[in-house]
């Protein structure tokens, strides 16, 4: 919705700029209701259907009676949501953590060029909530999730 008001926004200030404070929030009433048009017309993937019309029953441009069957709409968005969750989770790999393995700690939004990963550290102890105790340097530990972690593997020569 702000990136349809932005647009609109946009365009309605390069083609006839607003000259004094009464003209501009005209400008800006004219782009509200312009959005409110668009979004109530738009045809939303999941729905099949813009969202005015299912509110009022009627088509938004056409003057005919529209039909929805709520409980299809539900079946379907719902399908949809465990579909999509079902194509992420396959996509997950699953890998177990164990004490003395040697793991590479992400780095927190890394520049384009910089490094991605420090390490590698010991890991210490996992525990069962999905996080582990690691080793940073001697009497240094940090325990930290596992999401934040990746294997470390030598490299074979």
């Amino acid at each position: 919705m702000h990136q349809t008001v932005g647009n609109i926004l946009r365009t309605l200030l390069h083609g006839d700029p607003p000259k004094n404070v009464s003209q501009a929030n005209d400008m800006v009433d004219e782009a509200l209701s312009i959005a409110q048009h668009a979004m109530r017309t738009g045809v939303h993937t999941t729905l099949g259907s813009s969202p005015g019309a299912l509110v009022f029953s009627r088509d938004m441009f056409l003057n005919i009676p529209l039909a929805s069957d709520w409980h299809a709409i539900t079946q379907k968005r719902e399908h949809l949501v465990n579909y999509r969750l079902m194509r992420q989770n396959a996509q997950r790999r699953t890998y177990d953590y164990a004490p003395n393995q040697m793991v590479l700690k992400k780095v927190h939004d890394p520049t384009k060029l910089g490094i991605r990963t420090d390490g590698p550290f010991k890991v210490k102890k996992v525990h069962v909530n999905g996080t582990l105790t690691m080793q940073l340097r001697a009497g240094v530990t940090e325990r930290i999730n596992i999401r934040r972690v990746i294997p470390y593997r030598e490299n074979e020569s």
